[in-house]
């Protein structure tokens, strides 16, 4: 044999052998080869979303449709009357969950509360409407703010607290709404950090004692105030497991109940919980495991008979759960 040939031959063996290193080098790595390799380097929450299933103390007593498109919020009525706003309505219902008034409401409300006398606050982007008992419209007030979303609305026989994600504060009302103060405005001499509010999330409620909370989503807790707007305290947990609070901007929903306990409700992992006044775990009400991938919006409410309101936008319903007699 030649040295040309001699060569040509090594030549031909050393390119077999380099096809051959990365054809299986390339199997080994990309798991191509017959037994799938998981990746390590996988974004997977599965393992976030099982709990125990003992801290379940809820059922699902009844599930109420909802003809709508667009699903923005609810409220409870001090009759425990059930409200819904979507697709420029809003609905009331009669005791037996069935609708008893639609009203044109113009827009899809962000918000709404009921106040002692029934009159209904729809929260929109910048303003609010106020509306009678039948459903006509009594008053309109003017944004406060060029960049306000408001997100949430609270009322109280004294006070109409209103959450901007906007312009990352609450608003105070009096009744006749006069603007009387800003409420979590960064404030070091009063300890007040400010408000951090990645997304259009921000709820505030008012507790039995009459003062307000406020979920400061983006630092994944929750402040009380005095009337005076003085920060009085906070508690919260960051984290994925059940007892704390994920993702960026979380809680993203949340009320009171009138034994002074908080149902929550997150997004990214979708779940609705119940804690009490210190923000200690006592229940869950609903896990991820009872809502569909990529629910978000989920707006909560709770009557006299602390039965919890979910509303559920995926599904296009309210959901309604009570607490099981045998936990």
């Amino acid at each position: 044999m030649s040295s040309n040939t001699d060569r040509l031959f090594t030549g031909v063996i050393i390119v077999l052998a380099i096809a051959g290193i990365s054809y299986f080098g390339f199997n080994a790595f990309s798991g191509s080869s017959d037994e799938q390799k998981p990746n390590p380097f996988e974004y997977n929450i599965d393992y976030f979303k099982s709990y125990d299933p003992t801290l379940n103390h809820y059922s699902e007593i009844v599930n109420i449709p909802l003809n709508l498109k667009k699903i923005t919020a609810l409220a409870i009525g001090p009759d425990d009357e059930l409200y819904v706003s979507g697709d420029n309505v809003y609905l009331q219902f009669d005791k037996d969950k069935r609708i008893a008034k639609t009203i044109n409401s113009g827009q899809s409300a962000r918000c709404m509360a009921i106040d002692q006398n029934k009159d209904v606050y729809l929260g929109f982007d910048d303003h609010v409407f106020i509306f009678d008992t039948n459903g006509e419209q009594k008053s309109k007030w003017k944004s406060p703010g060029k960049k306000s979303i408001f997100t949430s609305v609270v009322v109280t026989p004294d006070y109409v607290y209103i959450a901007d994600a906007g312009e990352l504060i609450v608003w105070q009302y009096d009744k006749e709404g006069n603007l009387v103060r800003k409420i979590g405005e960064k404030d070091k001499s009063r300890d007040i950090q400010g408000f951090v509010i990645p997304s259009p999330y921000f709820d505030v409620a008012v507790d039995p004692d009459g003062f307000l909370w406020v979920a400061n989503t983006g630092r994944l807790s929750m402040e009380n105030y005095t009337t005076n707007g003085n920060l009085r305290s906070s508690w919260g947990k960051s984290g994925m497991r059940i007892d704390e609070f994920c993702g960026c901007c979380n809680p993203s929903h949340f009320t009171i109940a009138n034994d002074g306990s908080f149902i929550t409700g997150e997004k990214g992992i979708a779940r609705v919980k119940v804690l009490n006044r210190v923000g200690e775990l006592i229940s869950v009400v609903a896990g991820s495991d009872k809502f569909d991938e990529g629910t978000v919006g989920i707006d909560l409410a709770v009557d006299s008979k602390n039965r919890i309101y979910v509303l559920d936008p995926m599904r296009k319903q309210v959901r309604v759960f009570e607490k099981r007699t045998d936990t």
